[in-house]
């Protein structure tokens, strides 16, 4: 009787360490699998779809350069210098943004080729490090040939039509190169998902042979020990899984909620301060009533605006910012605001506008204008004399809209240029700090990144900062369509 029960402890406890070995087996598989499976879907989401985005942005950059290229041309042979400086300041312009852009995706592609992925990823990376070199390089080459011609104003303009024949052409050479790279992107992302595939499964087949195993095994220790065992196990897995939810969820609402006390105690307190001025001012009788009214109501507004962009934030946080899409004409929503605001203006600074009319574009009209009125109202801020300019470009075979607000004040401070986009910057050039909450143009940025497009700032040359943006003029319209649009 003793040896029996000293045979069925040895059974079970060896049955218990075959067991627990074949799960320890399928542990490591599984945390093997789930390591490489995670580096391939790190590279297709963190690299893939950013280089794809960045692809498309070269791809219309380097168009809009051949449409500046015509406009200097045109310029020319029109004797318009003005007009052929603008077009040739675009180009630069386009230029620094094309290489911003790719400099972005060599940054992301440098990242992951030493990222420890698979053999096959590596050589696709490394592919589409080369043949973004050799676009880089044809760039360049197409942009000094550019420089070459168009370096001075004024010269030989017998042969520009040759001239220009023979830039479209590089142009387009170069075009195609990105198309093909858009290409390798795309082999990129089908290689990827099927090593998931692939490595899914391995690891189904090996799970599933380990565990049969496994649970042959288990019959030593009994069918209704088994699945009180499984039981259990469910019911840890599914309790720890609610609580990290739950945990995950508390950690978000609690950040939120330490973000929105921040920016409301920070921003709102700003304007009482005047309040109280008013109010004791009117009390000593140092002012009049009408005019402490006055003040008083006009930091009302300013609570109500920082209100209502606090509440922009928190939506934006939260991921509530909604767009409502219409279609209108810009050019004279421009206009609107541009003639609104030159109301108040005083007399060493004006307003004046460059805009193509008669093309309509479907976005959220209320927010591209609190983008647009942001970006105006930054600019008069620091223009104390001078000319503002607001200018408008379309495209419609690269369904793109530009705007364009240059002013000629104190320009961007070299240390906040890198982060002006970001919240409460607010320090000057030539003080300690600007006016205003520093939302504006973190809200701008993110609306105009909601619309899918682009924002960005550089201090000019002579004097004073250019913010652009770029939306869609209609939605919806892919990177096929788009190179159908353009080749038809």
């Amino acid at each position: 009787m003793q040896n029996h029960k000293t045979s069925t402890s040895l059974r079970i406890g060896i049955s218990v360490a075959m067991i627990i070995m074949m799960l320890g087996l399928a542990l490591a598989l599984n945390a093997f699998t789930t390591y490489a499976i995670t580096n391939q879907m790190k590279v297709l989401s963190n690299l893939n779809m950013p280089v794809s985005q960045e692809v498309t942005r070269i791809y219309a950059i380097q168009q809009m350069q051949q449409h500046d290229i015509s406009d200097m041309v045109t310029y020319q042979k029109m004797s318009s210098k003005a007009n052929y400086e603008i077009s040739k300041s675009q180009f630069e312009s386009h230029d620094q943004e094309w290489n911003y852009e790719v400099k972005k995706i060599k940054d992301l592609i440098d990242t992951f080729l030493n990222y420890g992925s698979d053999y096959g990823t590596a050589g696709n990376i490394s592919t589409l490090s080369t043949n973004l070199n050799d676009i880089e390089s044809a760039h360049l080459q197409y942009v000094q040939k550019v420089d070459q011609i168009f370096g001075t104003y004024g010269g030989n303009t017998n042969n520009l039509n040759s001239v220009v024949t023979g830039l479209e052409t590089q142009q387009s050479q170069i075009s195609l190169r990105i198309i093909l790279l858009n290409d390798e992107v795309q082999k990129l992302t089908d290689n990827l998902n099927a090593g998931v595939d692939e490595s899914k499964q391995k690891a189904f087949t090996w799970q599933l042979i380990i565990i049969t195993s496994a649970g042959i095994m288990s019959l030593a220790l009994g069918y209704f020990l088994n699945l009180i065992n499984k039981d259990l196990v469910r019911e840890v897995i599914r309790k720890t899984r609610s609580l990290q939810k739950a945990n995950k969820k508390l950690e978000k609402m609690n950040i939120l909620k330490d973000d929105f006390i921040n920016v409301a105690s920070h921003e709102l307190k700003s304007p009482l301060h005047p309040i109280y001025g008013f109010v004791e001012l009117a009390q000593n009788g140092d002012i009049g009533a009408d005019e402490a009214l006055a003040g008083i109501s006009k930091q009302a507004r300013q609570l109500e605006e920082i209100a209502n962009r606090i509440l922009d934030i928190s939506r934006i946080d939260n991921g509530s910012l909604y767009l409502s899409y219409e279609k209108f004409d810009l050019s004279n929503l421009l206009l609107e605001i541009t003639s609104s605001q030159g109301l108040n203006l005083n007399e060493k600074i004006k307003i004046e506008t460059s805009l193509e009319k008669g093309i309509d574009v479907e976005a959220d009209r209320v927010r591209i204008g609190q983008v647009v009125r942001n970006l105006l109202n930054n600019a008069l801020k620091f223009t104390e004399d001078g000319i503002i300019r607001v200018i408008i470009r379309y495209n419609l075979q690269k369904n793109l809209v530009e705007v364009t607000i240059r002013d000629c004040g104190q320009g961007i401070h070299p240390e906040i240029l890198p982060k002006l986009f970001n919240k409460f910057i607010t320090k000057g050039p030539k003080t300690e700090s600007w006016k205003g909450n520093g939302l504006g143009l973190y809200l701008s940025r993110e609306i105009i990144n909601a619309h899918g497009g682009h924002i960005f700032a550089y201090n000019n040359k002579e004097a004073g900062a250019t913010f652009k943006f770029t939306i869609p003029i209609m939605r919806h319209i892919n990177a096929i369509e788009l190179h159908e649009k353009i080749m038809n």
